[in-house]
């Protein structure tokens, strides 16, 4: 389970910093990470996509990861990232990251200390909330036209945003906060991103406004059906669009393809019975439509970088 947040001592631990120019509640959301990760690595939350970072020293990561549309808050070391673009984003504290799109990273070197690790927390944006968030800004006549188009870049982090990524955190830690106040502290983190100059990254105007509320019909048709097997052809044939035409709408607006969508779902809602209700890794693959176990396993490794039965049991372990 994720370790309790520190609050001692803060008042005197945090002068250097202010005097330094930190805002405190960059300063907050940092000793709340540090605080869920006692050990170098990658440590998951309860809530679905969020997890945090700690390096204690340079470390550079050889293998591949393909990471889902999100945005990592860097706050304390620095990091650069390789993306499949073939570009190398360069940031550190008080920035983030935008990834708009599905993209491969192909290598990441951060750089820490044993006195300052490297620490950051990292959200994954749902589809779901991504779809409703930009349709209800087109059409309020609100969504933000930046000037600078791309799918993934660093941005500097405004308080609001580090502000309810600390809400988040904390209702993750909390089973009846992780079900109620945690999805409202995501629909905020990703309202404000899409009203910065982070919007160009995360959407497609064009696509929302044609195909949004088929789009999040059709993640509402997957999430009911994540039990049994589902083809672009069904789904797109219940929101009435044609395959080719659904899928490439779907990954304009959502920034993953519908099949990544789906098995992302799965994997989140395997992860949940697994850690919810005991079951077995064999028994939460086949409930929610994994073709088999080892299909499973290999999907499983990729997104949490451990197996099933290993992230039980070091979750379970706190």
């Amino acid at each position: 389970m994720p370790a309790p947040l520190v609050a001692a001592d803060n008042s005197n631990n945090h002068k250097p910093d202010e005097a330094a120019g930190i805002p405190a509640a960059w300063i907050h959301l940092r000793d709340m990470v540090a605080a869920r990760t006692p050990t170098d690595g990658r440590t998951d939350a309860l809530y679905p996509g969020l997890r945090c970072y700690r390096f204690s020293h340079p470390i550079r990561y050889e293998k591949t990861q393909r990471l889902t549309p999100g945005v990592v808050v860097v706050l304390q070391g620095r990091k650069t990232a390789h993306l499949g673009d073939r570009r190398s984003l360069d940031y550190g504290a008080m920035q983030c990251l935008v990834l708009g799109a599905e993209v491969a990273c192909l290598g990441t070197v951060v750089g820490a200390s044993a006195g300052h690790p490297y620490l950051a927390i990292h959200l994954d944006l749902p589809p779901e909330v991504l779809v409703k968030s930009v349709v209800a800004l087109a059409e309020s006549g609100t969504l933000a036209e930046p000037a600078r188009v791309t799918e993934n870049f660093t941005a500097p982090v405004g308080p609001e945003v580090v502000e309810a990524f600390a809400r988040l955190l904390l209702a993750a830690d909390d089973p009846v906060d992780r079900r109620t106040l945690a999805p409202l502290a995501v629909e905020e983190i990703v309202l404000r991103l899409l009203r910065s100059e982070a919007a160009a990254a995360i959407r497609s105007a064009g696509a929302v406004t044609k195909s949004g509320a088929r789009i999040q019909t059709a993640i509402a048709f997957m999430r009911r059906h994540l039990g049994r097997p589902l083809s672009v052809a069904e789904i797109a044939s219940h929101v009435h669009m044609s395959p080719s035409h659904f899928a490439h709408s779907f990954r304009e607006v959502a920034g993953v393809t519908p099949m990544r969508c789906i098995r992302d779902l799965r994997l989140e809602e395997a992860r949940m019975l697994m850690l919810g209700t005991g079951l077995r890794p064999g028994d939460a693959a086949a409930k929610v439509g994994f073709e088999s176990a080892a299909h499973f396993n290999r999907a499983f490794r990729r997104r949490f970088e451990t197996t099933p039965a290993e992230y039980v049991r070091r979750v379970q372990a706190g």
